[in-house]
């Protein structure tokens, strides 16, 4: 019998990946196959370079009340994101598809986007798809559940995925935790440190680019670049800073679990930084804590997770 081959589909907030995986019949661990495609939303011809999302406040307030209205500017950018996703799915022949997409969602569309347009009836554009995921859980499921994974066979452990945003997860017991329903853990995206920022913005690399930029002159446009620059030991102590408090709330969610966190894993442009050249924050990272630190660099893990997710909820 043949392995089911499934396209796992990775939407951040600059681009869209497609991995085609092969799901192997008696472990179900995916296994890439063939090459990735990865295509940017600003590719697209009518992509708006200077589309601002509309205030957290206000999305929340609307979502809260069913009562959405999109800009115009939203509704062109969510269209630019919905073809380059189409442009990339055609590029495939698959037997089944998993997609995952950032953001806060309904079980049709997304309703919370930090970075992003609100794209509320999201899967009424798919005719090939049903449902969809948490970017952060594909993240975690493919550094778990995939042969190039770095997770595999743990049953206790922390991810945090850095690009756009920050990906979060948690494995307890050989269980995800739902990071919105467990009132003990604070997604990176909501926690508040002392200094009035979320984690997610002190440790996230568009973050850490964001903040050098409103500060500075010489404009920057990666990691790489913010590590060469005299004063990027501020922003790094700052990324320090999140990176403990983060572990700290993780590490008393395991201990009143009765359970030892086995690793951490950092990944996405993040883990790739701090693996290569971003030696200065990878030493300040590594004294912040005692527990095993892992570097996950492979940027298709989150397409192959989506990809193993699917496989298993047929």
């Amino acid at each position: 019998m043949a392995n089911r081959q499934i396209l796992g589909i990775d939407c951040g907030g600059t681009k869209v990946m497609g991995q085609l995986a092969s799901i192997h019949p008696e472990t179900g661990f995916a296994s890439p196959i063939q090459e990735c495609i990865e295509v940017q939303y600003a590719d697209h011809p009518n992509w708006n370079f200077d589309f601002e999302p509309i205030s957290i406040d206000i999305q929340q307030k609307e979502c809260a009340q069913n009562t959405i209205q999109l800009t115009e500017a939203e509704k062109a950018q969510g269209e630019c994101i919905i073809q380059t996703i189409k442009s990339v799915i055609t590029q495939f022949e698959f037997d089944a598809i998993g997609l995952c997409f950032p953001g806060t969602k309904t079980n049709i569309g997304v309703t919370i986007m930090v970075n992003g347009p609100r794209i509320p009836i999201f899967l009424d554009h798919f005719s090939e798809l049903n449902s969809f995921y948490h970017d952060s859980d594909a993240c975690v499921w493919g550094e778990w559940k995939s042969t190039i994974g770095t997770m595999q066979n743990v049953k206790n452990a922390i991810y945090i995925g850095g690009g756009t945003g920050i990906a979060d997860g948690v494995i307890l017991i050989n269980q995800l935790i739902d990071l919105e329903k467990e009132i003990s853990l604070t997604p990176s995206w909501d926690f508040i440190l002392s200094s009035g920022d979320t984690v997610e913005s002190c440790l996230s690399p568009k973050g850490m680019v964001q903040a050098w930029n409103q500060n500075n002159p010489d404009k920057i446009k990666t990691l790489d670049e913010l590590s060469q620059k005299k004063e990027a030991h501020i922003l790094f102590e700052k990324a320090q800073n999140a990176f403990t408090a983060l572990i700290q709330n993780r590490l008393q969610f395991f201990e009143n679990n009765h359970a030892s966190i086995e690793t951490i894993v950092i990944g996405q442009r993040l883990g790739t930084f701090l693996s290569t050249t971003g030696i200065e924050l990878k030493q300040m990272i590594f004294s912040s804590t005692k527990i095993p630190i892992t570097f996950s660099a492979d940027r298709r893990l989150a397409a192959l997770g989506t990809a193993w997710k699917k496989s298993v909820s047929n």
